[in-house]
């Protein structure tokens, strides 16, 4: 198997993440009726306000517009902490992996480091969420800041795992107040730490 380049993908997705943030807020402005503007300009914005919403979802305008954009904007911050989490994961799995092909340059003999090489690079996959950010406390995150921020990212993990089973009323996660840029903040800087040591 021959390894791949690796780099941050989060930036990316926390662009991607604010430009649908934006879009909602203009969304909620153009619903609104504009109590500030002068009547003569009333007229004229209400018709860019129906060529702009005329091919969505939300004209003609419904009573709970905003409450549907409100909805909205919860989903989304929910599927992105969601998405930010498997990818986080993905990355830092494909990076464990890539680290153990010193297995295969190195133990003697070639046979054996290969096949030892393979063994763990899929056994890898098969490891917890729980067990990695373990294996990442006891290993390269060893100062007490870094400690913490594996203790945030376990908060997150618990939060995906609430948001991926269906937001259960019940068994609210103590980390409900969970924002996006703070789980991205986390995930982000683990990654960057990491990065610090790659190749």
């Amino acid at each position: 198997m021959i390894p791949s380049v690796l780099s941050n993908p989060l930036p990316a997705m926390w662009e991607a993440f604010e430009t649908s943030e934006s879009a909602l807020k203009v969304a909620r402005k153009t619903i609104r009726q504009p109590q500030s503007q002068k009547a003569d300009c009333q007229d004229e914005l209400f018709k860019y306000q129906r060529r702009l919403l005329n091919k969505t979802t939300l004209f003609p305008i419904p009573a709970n517009a905003e409450f549907l954009i409100t909805d909205c904007q919860t989903e989304s911050q929910d599927l992105f902490i969601l998405g930010l989490w498997a990818t986080s994961e993905r990355f830092i799995r494909k990076y464990l992996q890539q680290k153990s092909i010193v297995i295969q340059q190195y133990v003697q003999p070639p046979t054996l480091g290969n096949s030892f090489y393979q063994y763990l690079y899929k056994e890898i996959e098969y490891w917890k969420p729980t067990d990695i950010l373990d294996f990442l406390k006891e290993s390269l995150f060893t100062t007490q800041n870094d400690k913490n921020l594996i203790g945030l990212a376990k908060q997150i993990l618990v939060y995906r795992d609430w948001v991926a089973h269906g937001k259960n009323p019940h068994k609210l996660p103590s980390a409900t107040h969970l924002k996006p840029k703070q789980a991205y903040d986390t995930l982000n800087k683990i990654i960057n730490i990491l990065l610090q040591h790659y190749p």
